[in-house]
């Protein structure tokens, strides 16, 4: 029967590979003793739910009962892992490679030159390598201590039903797209960095005698540092949500309902980012003026203009895929 294979599954899913066949026979062969012949859905039911959760179940199978990442979360741990200490890796190594070659004065060596960049490369992957693995530890050891893994709804603390079982994999028609959700990891780090370490580098350049100049920044460092934090914060969210998007097999309700809090907050975030109008350069502005010929003030009302028009897209876009998540969430297996 279908029950009896999805709690199969549930149970094996969360233990080690080369235990899962040897306990997926015991426990297979435990339900068929437990019901009578030509058993009815009610008798499986019944069964089943006398044998309990899933995941208690597999604790009862495991040699070792704990670990700061379990068998059930370690396979998938590891590729997160490898996967975000990539990323930050190769995003944390771009920005100090430009930061060097911004900041190094033209006359200078080429070996001073190379020495700095190597230096500065080597660092920032030091740094990728532990912020990455600090993150993705803290929230699979979240994940760990609060009993979620995988195949399970980690918001989800009710009593558990045979109505959770999670459908078997080869019949989910939720799907979570992998290609979406390491896209939205990358950009995730790489936004979050540049606003964080290197904002200065947002701006205009300019090629000259000296070599590559910033010519005019795009926004008043000391204005976006009122929203730094928030937008640390909310980065926070997002890369815990996207890491359980990137374990889960499926949408659900609650997971869509944290993605819409986490869209509403940020969509927050850029209009009050929009509307503070010194949040932009008056460097920018003028230059910007000056290579159009049209007045500061015209440039200031057009600017202004995109500021908002770009929200109204942000939002759009935002309550556009917060609406697909709760669609997704709601389709049956």
């Amino acid at each position: 029967m279908d029950l009896i294979e999805r709690y199969l599954y549930a149970v094996t899913s969360r233990l080690p590979e080369d235990t899962r066949e040897d306990v997926k026979r015991e426990l297979q062969a435990n339900i068929e003793d437990m019901l009578p012949d030509d058993p009815s859905e009610a008798d499986v039911r019944k069964v089943l739910e006398r044998l309990g959760n899933p995941t208690r179940l597999a604790d009862e199978y495991r040699q070792v009962k704990r670990y700061l990442v379990g068998p059930g979360l370690y396979d998938k741990y590891i590729s997160v892992l490898k996967l975000v200490v990539m990323i930050t890796c190769v995003v944390f190594s771009i920005f100090a490679l430009l930061e060097e070659v911004v900041k190094t004065p033209v006359d200078s060596s080429i070996i001073s030159m190379t020495v700095g960049i190597i230096v500065s490369v080597i660092v920032a992957i030091v740094e990728g390598v532990f912020q990455g693995a600090f993150w993705v530890t803290l929230t699979f050891a979240i994940m760990e201590r609060t009993g979620a893994d995988a195949g399970t709804n980690p918001f989800n603390k009710k009593e558990w039903s045979i109505n959770d079982l999670p459908p078997l994999p080869e019949k989910m028609k939720r799907t979570i797209s992998r290609g979406e959700t390491i896209f939205s990891m990358i950009c995730t780090v790489f936004f979050t960095a540049l606003l964080y370490l290197n904002p200065e580098l947002i701006g205009v350049y300019t090629g000259g005698s000296r070599g590559l100049t910033l010519a005019a920044p795009l926004l008043v460092t000391e204005v976006l540092r009122k929203y730094i934090f928030v937008i640390l914060v909310l980065a926070a969210v997002q890369f815990v949500i996207l890491i359980y998007k990137f374990i889960m097999p499926h949408w659900n309700r609650p997971l869509a309902i944290a993605s819409a809090a986490h869209n509403a907050a940020v969509c927050i975030l850029v209009l009050a980012m929009v509307s503070n109008k010194s949040l932009i350069s008056p460097d920018f502005i003028s230059w910007l003026a000056n290579i159009t010929k049209t007045s500061i003030s015209k440039i200031s009302d057009d600017i202004v203009k995109f500021s908002w028009g770009f929200a109204v897209i942000f939002i759009a876009i935002s309550v556009g895929e917060t609406i697909m998540a709760f669609v997704r969430s709601g389709k049956k297996a």
